[in-house]
């Protein structure tokens, strides 16, 4: 029989760090608790062994990443880290100590538990049969990944049809497996369909029980379509759960009458959006980090500020997939190299430089095209948007902006910029009611 897997919790907040025992007696484990690094050390040299550990960066007596660095190879756990200071510095120091997930408070609760069950999984699960590039899409802390957390969590704890979107080299296929890996179809069964493979009826007879991931759904051939929805609207007990890959474009294709929309609303119970790398840049610098430690296991390398500024400026238009590859081939340039440079990336990276203009007026040509975007979405949504509406849109999310780099205090923010505090405070109630 499989021994339980045990947690250490090393939390201060009590409250907290209960919720947390909560969460792993949930997932089939038990924990123990330290309150400070020093009870952490104590507990495992003498409570042990652990199988996982959820840090708090901000211990009492000692710096959480500290902690998990002065700790030896043998000593070192699967890792989750819950901090109340998010800065993408602490991102990238807790990629380099091979943390495995990085939470901030005010915790996303349901994104944490889906990671907990994960790295459990995987604590009970020979290296060798994890997925190539396990984790990546779940990487980091970008405002626009929370609801995607909400939306796997919800599709592990359901039955039903899930439809992933999202560009080329998201991770649609990546959540698939996690999705599998949390299911709970009463088979192990999981069969991948690439459109175009004969036959879907051989798909669906071999998933029987299981899961049936269908690759690129809106490509599915109107006979094929058929097949689907009559093998849904059965009802028969032993049809496999369905997971289905799109674009943005199935509603596309159900517009020009080239996928059923009888199909399409039966698929589209639970929705997975995976947003473009260029929509979480902010996560760039620790998903470059992870991939380097993934292609070069055992070897710390360092990349330049001036290399991850460049990589910030790029569109990724082949998203996480493109990233992992351009880290290879600069891995390979570098040829030993203790730190990845400008000169390391592929040569279609090396005209871009940092588009900060000259005067120091204006915005960079990065931020101008996501401007861009955002105005073409607001069109698409309100056919004519007020000029008044637009511009207070972009204030307040100035300001929320730069309420967290002044710890969410309004004051400070006011008298460091030179600000009326009570003009910002009326300004963000405007907007939403609440400060």
């Amino acid at each position: 029989m499989t021994p339980q897997p045990k947690v250490l919790i090393i939390e201060d907040e009590r409250s907290l760090a209960l919720a947390f025992a909560a969460a792993v007696r949930q997932a089939g484990a038990s924990s123990d608790l330290a309150a400070t690094a020093a009870q952490a050390r104590r507990k495992l040299r003498d409570a042990g062994p652990f199988d996982v550990l959820i840090l708090d960066i901000g211990l009492p007596d000692e710096n959480g990443l500290e902690f998990l660095r002065s700790l030896s190879e043998t000593e070192r756990l699967p890792t989750l880290v819950v901090t109340a200071h998010g800065e993408i510095g602490n991102a990238i120091a807790a990629k380099k100590l091979g943390v495995l997930e990085f939470f901030n408070k005010p915790l996303d609760f349901a994104a944490f538990t889906v990671a907990l069950a994960s790295v459990l999984k995987s604590s009970r699960t020979p290296a060798s049969s994890l997925l190539p590039g396990s984790g990546s899409a779940f990487l980091g802390a970008a405002e626009s990944m929370r609801p995607v957390f909400r939306q796997i969590a919800h599709a592990c704890a359901s039955d039903d049809p899930v439809l992933l979107r999202g560009e080329t080299g998201t991770g649609k296929t990546r959540v698939a497996h996690l999705i599998r890996d949390h299911s709970r179809a009463k088979s192990d069964a999981f069969v991948v369909h690439l459109i175009g493979t004969p036959t879907i009826e051989n798909s669906l007879t071999n998933a029987q029980g299981g899961i049936l991931l269908l690759e690129d759904i809106p490509a599915l051939p109107p006979g094929d379509q058929a097949i689907l929805l009559r093998g849904i609207e059965s009802a028969d007990k032993g049809f496999p759960r369905l997971l289905a890959t799109c674009g943005d474009d199935l509603a596309d294709a159900v517009a020009r009458g080239d996928f059923r929309s009888d199909l399409y609303y039966r698929l589209q119970v639970l929705e997975v959006r995976l947003p473009p790398l260029r929509e979480r840049r902010e996560d760039i610098p620790a998903l470059a980090y992870f991939f380097a430690g993934q292609l070069m296991p055992g070897r710390a390398i360092a990349i330049a500020d001036s290399t991850l500024l460049r990589l910030n400026t790029h569109h990724w238009p082949g998203n996480l997939r493109e990233l992992r590859n351009v880290i290879s081939f600069a891995i390979t340039a570098a040829a030993g190299a203790a730190s990845l440079e400008p000169g390391h990336l592929p040569v279609y990276l090396h005209g871009q430089n940092p588009e900060v203009p000259v005067d120091g007026q204006g915005l960079p040509e990065s931020l101008t095209r996501e401007v861009r975007l955002w105005l073409e979405s607001r069109f698409r949504l309100t056919a004519q948007p007020s000029y008044r509406e637009l511009s207070e849109s972009l204030e307040v999310g100035l300001l929320r902006e730069l309420l967290k780099r002044y710890d969410g205090r309004l004051a400070r923010l006011a008298g460091e910029l030179n600000a009326n505090r009570a003009t910002l405070r009326r300004r963000l109630k405007g907007h939403n009611g609440s400060e």
